[in-house]
């Protein structure tokens, strides 16, 4: 009877095992109300939220993938509008320039690419947080919006990551 027990067990393991090891179904977010569009490495969860910004109170509609359990890797995509007045910027070099200051802060290692002309305008980061996770994500202002792109990897180059950033798409 132990044995018996003992082989289902196994079996159980096995199966538990196979299933976490099964592959993700890409989800892909293509908002034309946001303007934007990416391709995340599995199921990702739609959310709104605000947060106090250097421009003042953003209402972010942000679509996330985060598998519960793993903390190897996590992708999102925030959209929000910037609010009316100047603070933080007045114009799209001045929002940019006070988003990446206020990334700064939460990041170590911070460095900025700026995104070629048609992309734009806006910038390419990489970072790390204190935990050690590689932190890289794009950051576009158009039409009034700030749009950003974010991927944290256990690792730098990560192509679960990198293939999520390629992905993103901001609509002019």
């Amino acid at each position: 009877m132990i044995g018996r027990k003992a082989k289902l067990i196994w079996v159980g393991l096995g199966l538990i095992g196979f299933l976490a090891c099964q592959a993700e179904k890409p989800f892909t977010l293509d908002d034309p109300s946001l303007g934007v569009k990416a391709v995340f490495p599995g199921e990702a969860r739609m959310a709104k939220y605000s947060e106090d910004t250097p421009f003042g109170n953003i209402d972010w509609f942000s679509t996330a993938y985060a598998p519960s359990g793993r903390l190897d890797v996590a992708c999102y995509v925030n959209v929000g509008n910037l609010p009316p007045g100047t603070k933080g910027g007045s114009t799209s070099a001045g929002v940019l320039d006070s988003f990446e200051a206020w990334m700064k802060k939460r990041f170590t290692g911070f460095t900025r690419t700026e995104l070629p002309p048609a992309q734009g305008p806006g910038f390419r980061y990489r970072a790390t947080v204190p935990t050690g996770a590689w932190v890289e994500g794009i950051v576009v202002v158009r039409r009034g919006r700030l749009h950003h792109a974010q991927a944290t990897t256990g690792r730098a180059g990560d192509p679960r990551g990198q293939a999520f950033l390629s992905s993103f798409e901001v609509r002019k």
